[in-house]
């Protein structure tokens, strides 16, 4: 989404209008788009000229600026989610810059546990920091070293603070179970044990 070829972005958009018009066919009222930040502010680029925030900004919005607009068109919402980002400024900063009710964050607990021990702030500080923006979030567990998709309670994610969270931001984001098929019911069921879901 943020490269400088023209070319790419215009292959970019195409995939993703592509997506929105297979999620119109079957409803789909979300579609996830992965973080553009991998690389921002992270110390193994400080040495190489890294493009400011607002220049990133105006990539993005060359990219999808149609996109956007195609989403809102067929009432589907793009919701922006954490990869590997350390800081959820940058990340807030884009979903802001729409100004669209049809964008919005979407937090990968998964992921902000694995940062979390690389200096990004825990996936219940994502939760509050996103509050009114937070459209959608990924549940899975993991042990801090790789991104597991393992069914919540398995690895260390505390997941009281993040339904904690949840409770003070309000709203009524859409809760997706990220993990296997086969450990959704249990998923369900251990969440709903631990008083913390229903």
């Amino acid at each position: 989404m943020m490269a400088h070829d023209p070319a790419v972005r215009a292959v970019v958009a195409g995939r993703l209008h592509r997506g929105l018009e297979f999620g119109a066919e079957i409803g789909a009222t979300h579609m996830v788009v992965h973080s553009p930040f991998d690389f921002f502010g992270h110390p193994l680029v400080a040495h190489t000229k890294v493009t400011g925030l607002d220049e990133q900004l105006g990539l993005v919005h060359d990219t999808l600026g149609e996109v956007v607009a195609y989403a809102a068109s067929v009432g589907c919402t793009l919701v922006f989610e954490n990869i590997r980002d350390l800081n959820p400024a940058p990340l807030l900063a884009l979903v802001r810059s729409f100004d669209s009710e049809f964008v919005r964050v979407s937090i990968d607990v998964g992921h902000a546990a694995l940062m979390q021990p690389k200096g990004g702030p825990s996936p219940d500080h994502w939760i509050r920091e996103a509050g009114e923006l937070l459209g959608h979030l990924h549940l899975q567990d993991n042990d801090g070293l790789l991104d597991r998709h393992w069914a919540p309670g398995q690895g260390d994610i505390n997941w009281r603070a993040v339904f904690r969270a949840l409770r003070e931001v309000g709203g009524s984001p859409r809760l997706i179970l990220e993990v296997k098929p086969e450990e959704i019911g249990e998923s369900a069921s251990w969440l709903a044990a631990q008083g913390i879901a229903r």
